[in-house]
C-alpha cells in the first residue's frame, strides 16, 4: 500500500462531504443544542453538585460529542472511538449522580478531585511520601536540575498543598477526605465513586441497567482507546498482509448512533433535572426532528477494490 492510500485527506473529504454530510451535520446540531443548555445551567447558577453535574460532566459529554462531529467531518471513524467510549462513560457517571443521594455523590468526586490535584502538587515537595515515589520521574526533568526553577516549583507545591488541604479538612469535605484516606490502596486512591457503593464502572453499569451498552460499546472502544484493537489496521488476503487506510468512513453508522443516542439521554437526564417543564416538549422534538435521521445514516462498506 502506498502512502497516499495509507491517508489520502482528499478523497475522503470529498467522500464525507458528498456522501455524509447529513450524519455530520446531525452531530454538529446536538453540539449546538448541548452547548445552548450548559449556557442555560450556567445562567441559573447553583450548588457544588450542579457544577459536578452541568460544568463537568455534562460538559464532558457534549465536547466528547463535539470531538466526534470533527472526526467524523474528516473521515477518522475508528480515532472517533476513543471520544466516544469517553462520552459513554460520563454518561452512566452523569445517570449514576443523578439517579439518587446526588449531592453526596457529587462531593465525593470534588474530593476526589482535589486529593489528585494534592498529589501533584506534593510530588516537587521534598520530604513527602508522594516525592519519594516520583523522584526518579523529577530526575529525568531538566528544570528540576536548575536550583532557582526548582525552589519555586518546590514553593508553588507547598503553597498548593496548604490551599487544597485547608479546603479538604473543612466540615463540608473532611468526612469524605477521610473516607479516601482510609481506602487508599497502596498509594493509590480508589476511584470517586467507591465509597458510594461501586467498586467498578462496570459496577455503575449493572446498577442502572446499562450492562448491554457497556459490556459492548465501553468494551469495543477500550480496544480503540488502548491500542487493542489490532483488525482495525491490518487485515490479510490470503497472499499479503495488508495496512488499514489510517482514515475509513466504515463503520461510521454505528458511531452516530452510538453517540447520537448517548446525546439524547444525557438531555434527558439534564432537562428533566433542571428544566422538567421542558420535557415533553424535548421528547416531541426527538420524534418530529431527529429521531428519523439518526436512525438512517448509511451504512458504508469498503470493498476489496476500494471502491463504495
Amino acid at each position: 500500500m502506498s502512502k497516499k492510500e495509507l491517508l489520502d485527506r482528499e478523497k475522503i473529504d470529498e467522500f464525507v462531504n458528498a456522501q455524509l454530510s447529513a450524519p455530520v451535520s446531525l452531530l454538529r446540531e446536538l453540539v449546538d443544542y448541548g452547548v445552548d443548555l450548559i449556557d442555560r445551567c450556567g445562567q441559573a447558577g447553583g450548588s457544588l453538585s450542579d457544577l459536578v453535574v452541568t460544568g463537568h460532566f455534562f460538559k464532558h459529554a457534549v465536547s466528547m460529542l463535539d470531538s466526534v462531529e470533527i472526526l467524523l467531518s474528516r473521515g477518522a471513524v475508528f480515532a472517533s472511538g476513543v471520544s466516544a467510549r469517553s462520552m459513554l462513560e460520563a454518561y452512566m457517571y452523569l445517570e449514576w449522580l443523578l439517579n439518587a443521594d446526588t449531592d453526596n455523590r457529587a462531593r465525593h468526586f470534588y474530593v476526589w478531585h482535589l486529593r489528585q490535584k494534592r498529589e501533584w502538587a506534593r510530588r516537587v515537595i521534598p520530604g513527602t511520601d508522594e516525592n519519594k515515589r516520583f523522584q526518579t520521574h523529577l530526575n529525568t526533568m531538566s528544570y528540576m536540575n536548575d536550583p532557582a526553577k526548582r525552589a519555586a516549583i518546590e514553593v508553588e507545591g507547598m503553597k498548593q498543598d496548604a490551599d487544597l488541604t485547608n479546603i479538604l479538612t473543612n466540615a463540608n469535605n473532611k468526612p469524605i477526605n477521610d473516607q479516601f484516606d482510609n481506602r487508599k490502596t497502596r498509594a493509590f486512591d480508589v476511584p470517586w465513586y467507591r465509597p458510594t457503593g461501586p467498586q467498578f464502572i462496570g459496577d455503575i453499569a449493572k446498577n442502572l441497567s446499562l450492562k448491554s451498552e457497556y459490556n459492548f460499546f465501553y468494551s469495543q472502544f477500550s480496544d480503540i482507546t488502548h491500542a487493542g484493537a489490532f483488525d482495525k489496521h491490518i487485515r490479510s488476503d490470503g497472499k499479503a498482509v495488508i495496512f488499514e487506510p489510517i482514515r475509513s468512513p466504515e463503520g461510521i453508522d454505528t458511531v452516530v448512533n452510538v453517540v447520537a443516542t448517548l446525546a439524547f439521554r444525557v438531555f434527558r437526564l439534564i432537562i428533566n433535572k433542571y428544566f422538567p417543564s421542558e420535557l415533553q416538549t424535548f421528547n416531541q422534538n426527538y420524534i418530529t426532528q431527529w429521531r428519523s435521521r439518526f436512525l438512517s445514516v448509511p451504512k458504508v462498506r469498503i470493498t476489496e477494490s476500494k471502491k463504495t
